[in-house]
């Protein structure tokens, strides 16, 4: 769980850099996409990160799978809101669906619950 913990601290500090990155390279409204992204990390960290320590204090082995899942959605989530792909034309309150990045992000949601379900 360790491994994970440190892996996530590395996506974190990527996702830092990568709005100033790709505002270079990719524009604007790319970069602005990627600020996006990098707040909805920062809303599910704290959580991530107590359900991981409990999970190593506790010694719940399942979670360590959850918490890779975790982190591969958070990977993916990234990818999918920073590029753009699968956006649908923004509606009349200026809202661009993008379901395959909402569905990476329910996906996370959903192992954090199981995180913390297998703690108690």
């Amino acid at each position: 769980m360790i491994q994970v913990i440190l892996a996530t601290s590395i996506l974190y500090l990527i996702q830092l850099m990568l709005p100033g990155a790709l505002k270079k390279r990719a524009g604007e409204k790319v970069a602005d996409r990627a600020t996006k992204a990098l707040h909805n990390l920062r809303e599910s960290l704290p959580v991530f990160f107590v359900f991981a320590v409990l999970s190593i204090q506790m010694n719940v082995a399942d979670n360590l799978q959850v918490a890779i899942a975790w982190l591969v959605l958070r990977v993916l989530f990234v990818a999918a809101y920073s590029s753009g792909i699968n956006t649908k034309p923004a509606n009349e309150s200026g809202y661009e669906a993008q379901p395959i990045r909402s569905l990476f992000w329910v996906l996370s949601v959903a192992c954090l619950i199981a995180m913390g379900a297998n703690l108690v």
